[in-house]
């Protein structure tokens, strides 16, 4: 960590107690914990220390229209640090150019905070997820969460968290909002999707303990998101206002699991999400929008909050509030409801309560900050809730070693020196991409299509649909040359596909050994070819390409850079590889220095595997469905959790046995106690093959884990793997199957999904 540490603990809470107001020598030896720091402030800079603001742009003129990205601190927002002891900050995009620009910015928002007369830090957070979410604009991306569990490896996970936590500590983010812990049990979530491990909560419990350990090692504070699930719904609570019609029992057979497990992890800070659990929280509220009666969402509801989480599950953490400025919240509550509402519910953080973009709106936070302290005063919202989570707010600023700078002497330059040595180093990029090898899936190769052999003059074609695929495509094509994978003389073309019909490039295909297509598609919303708004405008020309390459006699390999859901659409493709994320490279990098635009590894790793420079090993960390003739998803799996292909020859001694079968017989399978008591757990573990059956206490009054029975070390042994639906056979290697710590894998749903 970057910066001067003349504060000792002592010494720093001391400083707060003098800006509180001058102490005695006897006093400032007892002035060391987050009780006594608190017990200093007025009321008004305690409800301060419980937002967490937005400063994303500026507006000179108090018009949104005329917001401008916000990438150094101005004097308005230095004024409003300065004039309260705001808990936080979090940034975006808007606010994070560069790695130089950014470490400057974290050091003036510091600075800024620490002139304010209780010299509290700020939480300065951001959401690098990795993946399909990230904020780091020079950043290494990483894979992404669903590529993660493709690997069924948490070394990956925790992995591809120290990456991210190295950079973000590097420029002085001390949050982030990851990761992202959901169960996405709906293959229609427009939201989570590949944010999400898996459908397994399982595979997402031992991903999740991973990550938050991998940000841990860079003394980054994690957030587990979004309590208590949001991977069951067809509703964007940004845009919307989710239901889950689910019971408690229910929600603790799946989408609580991977909670409990980040909970007895020691996760910092849980977000909740903007769901309605009608079958839990059964208070209502008035929409403002509608003026219909809607349920009371997860964060707003004290059952779920404070009985479910604090009780229940024994959570002792910070709870921050997902953006309370999503659509969710702002189109259905009165934003001064929403606050009571929060903070009486168990809330210790308002993430963004209300937008700031100009001197107006900035008038518009102290009112909202007036209008609580108002509300306190009139026993609305008891003081004692205000003073819980502002201590639960200090004291992790505490355990964090926040306090341990003196930001207004920080040396910066030194800061910005090792920012630009670390963000985007060559060192992390090869790391991601080593991790994304390990997550490329293959789910079909008919033929033995795969891998490509192209000779001397030889040519692919490569279709996509997605800005800049062409320069990660390029990337991994030199590379395989260098490599020597494939000859000097092959040449690839690549096309941007829905510019032209696929008749237009007739010839093209003619001439090429084998069509590659990239599907960027979102799911059931881009399938029908025949959809007159245009979303189905890529499905109709893979569709077209397909059937004029075979006519042609050429093979179609498809890569899936989204959903993994694809491969139960396009099942008339030779090869279908899943890659799990679709950032590409905006520009293709020449030197590694701190300064290269951020991109995702995730095509470049599935091209590598398209022609032998990677094997693929990875594996389904989601159920794959057949598609109606409506192009909808059915109940019927396709492709199973677990299933997954490689390049070895098929050892026709082994037995044909379902992918399930496979890792049965080599790894335990855990079965989910509930989570009730604050004690729910993997608790029973069935022996690995051969031995004898190992079962664990399921004990409600107990909190620790059981000891899962002894996994087999992994190794290289291969088997035959037939798809029950299809009859495709191929290899599934197992030497990837390794799950850290307690080495177990999900149980398999044997009955079809009926949430």
């Amino acid at each position: 960590m970057i910066g001067k540490k003349i504060f000792s603990l002592l010494t720093a809470a001391a400083l707060a107690c003098e800006g509180i107001g001058g102490i005695s020598a006897q006093a400032e030896e007892s002035c060391t914990s987050a009780h006594d720091i608190v017990a200093g402030m007025t009321l008004e800079q305690k409800i301060a220390q419980m937002i967490m603001i937005q400063c994303r742009y500026w507006s000179d003129t108090n018009r949104y229209e005329d917001i401008e990205d916000l990438t150094s601190l101005n004097q308005p927002f230095a004024d409003l640090l300065e004039r309260y002891s705001l808990g936080g900050v979090i940034l975006y995009a808007e606010n994070v150019k560069g790695t130089e620009q950014t470490a400057r910015l974290t050091s003036e928002l510091q600075t800024a905070a620490a002139k304010n007369e209780y010299r509290i830090p700020l939480f300065i957070a951001a959401d690098q997820e990795g993946g399909r979410i990230i904020r780091l604009g020079t950043g290494t991306d990483t894979c992404g969460n669903m590529a993660l569990g493709a690997t069924f490896d948490a070394n990956c996970a925790y992995e591809n968290a120290d990456i991210i936590g190295s950079e973000l500590a590097a420029v002085g983010i001390n949050v982030d909002f990851a990761p992202d812990m959901d169960v996405n049990n709906n293959p229609n979530n427009p939201i989570i999707n590949i944010r999400s491990f898996s459908s397994e909560p399982a595979i997402v419990s031992e991903m999740g303990k991973a990550y938050i350990s991998g940000l841990k090692n860079n003394n980054i504070i994690g957030s587990a998101k979004h309590f208590p699930g949001h991977g069951d719904t067809d509703v964007d609570s940004h845009t919307g206002l989710p239901l889950i019609d689910k019971s408690y029992e229910q929600l603790k057979e799946c989408e609580l699991v991977p909670f409990k497990a980040a909970a007895e992890a020691g996760v910092d800070m849980i977000m909740t999400t903007h769901i309605q659990f009608p079958q839990i929280e059964t208070g209502t509220y008035t929409s403002i929008s509608t003026g219909e009666q809607v349920y009371l969402p997860a964060t707003l509801s004290k059952t779920i909050l404070t009985d479910l989480l604090r009780g229940d599950m024994g959570y002792n953490g910070v709870i921050i509030t997902d953006g309370m400025i999503m659509d969710a919240l702002a189109k259905n509550y009165d934003i001064y409801d929403t606050a009571e509402l929060a903070i009486n519910a168990g809330a210790d953080m308002l993430l963004v309560p209300l937008d700031t973009y100009s001197q107006e709106t900035i008038s518009d936070l102290e009112t909202y900050i007036d209008v609580i302290e108002e509300k306190v005063g009139a026993g609305k919202i008891g003081e004692d809730r205000i003073n819980e989570s502002a201590e639960r707010i200090v004291d992790l600023k505490l355990k964090r070693g926040l306090f341990d700078h003196d930001y207004e002497n920080e040396d910066v330059e030194a800061k910005v020196l090792n920012a630009l040595a670390t963000v985007g180093s060559y060192d992390h990029h090869e790391r991601e991409l080593a991790v994304t090898n390990k997550a490329i899936t293959l789910v079909k190769n008919e033929s033995n299509v795969l891998p490509l052999a192209l000779g001397e003059d030889e040519k692919a074609l490569f279709f996509y649909a997605n800005n800049n695929a062409d320069n990660s495509f390029g990337f991994a094509f030199d590379r395989l040359r260098s490599s020597g994978v494939i000859p000097e003389g092959a040449v690839a073309d690549t096309y941007f596909y829905p510019e032209k019909p696929a008749s237009d490039y007739a010839e093209a295909v003619e001439n090429a050994k084998a069509v590659i297509i990239a599907s960027d598609s979102w799911g059931e919303i881009n399938y029908d070819p025949d959809e007159e708004h245009g979303n189905g405008k890529e499905a109709k020309f893979i569709d077209e390409m397909t059937k004029l390459a075979h006519e042609k006699g050429k093979p179609v390999i498809v890569i899936s850079l989204m959903y993994p859901y694809d491969a139960g659409r396009f099942t008339d493709a030779d090869a279908f590889l899943v890659a799990y994320g679709r950032n590409m490279m905006s520009e293709v990098p020449t030197s590694y220095t701190g300064n290269v635009k951020s991109y995702g590894p995730n095509l470049i790793s599935a091209i590598l595997t398209v022609f032998g420079g990677n094997e693929p090993t990875g594996r389904l960390p989601v159920d794959v469905y057949e598609i109606d003739s409506q192009y909808r998803y059915t109940d019927k799996v396709l492709y199973p959790v677990g299933f997954g292909l490689t390049y070895e020859k098929k050892n026709e001694s082994e037995p044909e046995k379902t992918a399930q079968n496979v890792i049965n017989d080599i790894y335990p399978v855990s079965v989910y106690d509930t989570v009730s008591g604050g004690a729910g757990r993997v608790a029973v573990i069935r022996g690995n093959a051969g031995g004898s059956s190992a079962a664990a206490s399921a004990g409600s009054d107990s909190s620790a884990a059981p000891t899962p029975a002894a996994a087999p070390a992994p190794t290289a042994q291969t088997s035959t793997e037939t798809n029950p639906n299809t009859g495709r056979t191929g290899v599934l290697a197992l030497s990837a199957l390794a799950l850290a710590a307690a080495a177990v894998f999900a149980k398999k749903k044997t009955e079809d999904n009926d949430n």
